[in-house]
């Protein structure tokens, strides 16, 4: 029944025993987090103990009377690096000009003749060029804007290269996103930057959620809770999302696929409008568009991953690489998601062109991915990337050739790796142990995310008393079961998008579960939950 094999990350059974400290302590170490429990549980406020500021807060102090031109990427952690330094540099009275490259005109990172050539539509005159969430592996684009007189200070977070750009001046850390080192330069110069800003883009970057990034999002998410912008609070209305109660959960499946959705399919510029609105009539315009997008882009999504799914006639062991024209380059990185999620392997997906077709890959922890698409550098027009994911561009003439070489490659080199899932298990929990005292306590350790995953936990021995299916589409199962040490004790649980079990389940079948922890509330009263990852036949 199980799709996924178990790795207990502890020995010990949580029973009536353990104290709400120590099962905060176990899911920890677990997560080989080393802060304090107190610190953890109420992190300081965000602090730039970690890099040198003052060297950018004297620089930028020198273009307070002259033209600065913003340029960030079209992704959540660059829209709203954007957002916080055109609202902090234009309260401060400078003279800001913000603006998101489009996808498929400009291409990733500082283009320097989509510059020339917005600068001259808007008739601007700029003397200092703020790169942000990109920059530090343009060497030549930014050669040539300083050949033609401009000044440049880039603001980046991705891995740079042994040689750095020649900008004036460099603020760079790979330990935040680039929202995240955006406010706290930004804090700097003004107590009044929008933290929540910096948590969206840290989330929806993907950064580990410890440390300064667990400051910066807990804080951050406060922030949202009570006074939220009028565009994030349009955002949050038309999502769905409850304002007041937004989780880490809202920014990265709610709020940052909206965004986003600009920057996939059509001008990102209309998201950086939606969070530097300064009222309702106009926040609530650009939220619409951006929901319309988010919805075109679910609608492209599942189009190209049913197509791709028929192209896959047999079960593929060692990668998928797929290539077709109607795929849209502003989905071709979630389907390569979706692909690896479903397949366990690494999967490459090419939008395919005449000439040049763009592709993106996502990877699996045990392949190494940009290494080994550098193996055939020779094959690509564009390539970068880290381990996990790449995106690329190459001759369409040449894509038959790069999966020949990536099927011998792959051949050799992976054919004896272990490539199975597995599901990290926090620890055996007993369920006399399932007090709303202890899931709030589990609860406490939010926001989670990458570094911080939230905890899951083994359920043994367990009697299946009934279930239904739930949902329109019946892809839900709802659960009721006892213990079987001791009948007596009920235990609700709901196993979301798993109704295809169903015909695998009998009543009063012994059963273990896999399970998160919650509490469903109805009509004022509380009660434990289990959300269900995996069900284990005894």
């Amino acid at each position: 029944m199980s799709q996924s094999s178990i790795k207990l990350l502890s020995k010990k059974t949580i029973d009536q025993s353990f104290s709400v400290e120590a099962i905060q302590q176990l899911i920890l170490k677990n997560r080989h987090i080393k802060t304090p429990l107190k610190d953890f549980l109420k992190p300081p406020f965000p602090k730039a103990d970690f890099i040198d500021l003052k060297p950018s807060l004297k620089f930028i102090k020198k273009y307070q009377n002259k033209s600065i031109f913003i340029y960030a990427d079209y992704d959540v952690d660059g829209i709203t690096s954007a957002t916080l330094l055109w609202q902090t540099l234009s309260s401060l009275n400078y003279q800001a000009h913000p603006y998101i490259p489009h996808r498929n005109r400009d291409g990733y990172g500082f283009n320097y003749s989509s510059f020339k050539k917005y600068i001259k539509q808007k008739k601007l005159k700029i003397d200092l060029i703020i790169s942000v969430d990109n920059g530090i592996v343009a060497h030549q684009e930014i050669e040539k804007a300083q050949k033609d007189g401009y000044h440049f200070f880039i603001i980046d977070h991705h891995l740079a290269d042994k040689k750095l750009p020649s900008a004036q001046l460099i603020l760079h850390s790979t330990k935040v996103s680039a929202a995240g080192l955006t406010w706290l330069f930004c804090h700097q110069l003004s107590s009044q930057a929008d933290l929540g800003l910096a948590a969206l883009g840290t989330v929806a970057d993907c950064l580990p959620l410890t440390e300064i990034n667990r400051s910066l999002v807990v804080h951050g998410l406060n922030s949202l809770n009570v006074n939220p912008s009028p565009g994030i609070k349009k955002l949050i209305q038309i999502s769905a999302a409850k304002l007041g109660n937004l989780s880490s959960y809202d920014l990265a499946f709610l709020l940052a696929p909206r965004i986003n959705a600009t920057g996939r399919l059509s001008d990102p510029m209309d998201s950086l409008r939606l969070l530097c609105s300064n009222n309702s009539l106009q926040a609530g315009k650009y939220a619409s568009i951006l929901h319309t997008q988010n919805q075109l882009r679910k609608d492209l999504q599942k189009e190209a991953t049913d197509l791709a799914l028929k192209k896959i006639t047999k079960t593929p062991k060692s990668f998928i690489l797929l290539s077709d024209p109607s795929f849209n380059p502003g989905i071709i990185g979630l389907l390569a998601g979706r692909l690896t999620e479903k397949y366990h392997l690494p999967s490459l997906v090419i939008s395919q062109e005449k000439e040049i077709s763009k592709g993106s890959a996502r990877s699996i922890p045990q392949i190494d991915l940009i290494k080994t698409l550098r193996q055939y550098q020779n094959l690509f027009s564009e390539l970068g990337g880290h381990p996990a994911a790449a995106g690329f561009s190459l001759p369409t003439k040449n894509i038959p050739l790069l999966k020949k070489k990536l099927d011998s490659y792959f051949k050799k080199h992976f054919s004896k790796l272990d490539l199975k899932t597995h599901l990290d298990v926090d620890a055996t929990f007993h369920p006399s142990a399932l007090t709303l005292k202890n899931i709030k306590a589990v609860q406490e350790l939010q926001p989670f995310g990458i570094g911080n995953p939230q905890p899951v936990f083994l359920f043994k021995d367990l009697i299946l008393l009934n279930f239904k299916l739930l949902g329109q589409d019946h892809s839900h199962l709802k659960l009721t079961l006892i213990d079987q040490s001791n009948p007596r004790q009920y235990l609700d649980a709901i196993a979301f998008k798993k109704g295809d079990l169903a015909p695998s389940l009998k009543q009063n079948q012994n059963i273990s579960l896999v399970a998160s922890l919650d509490i469903n509330t109805w009509n004022s009263t509380s009660k434990a939950q289990l959300i269900v990852k995996d069900i284990l036949s005894d």
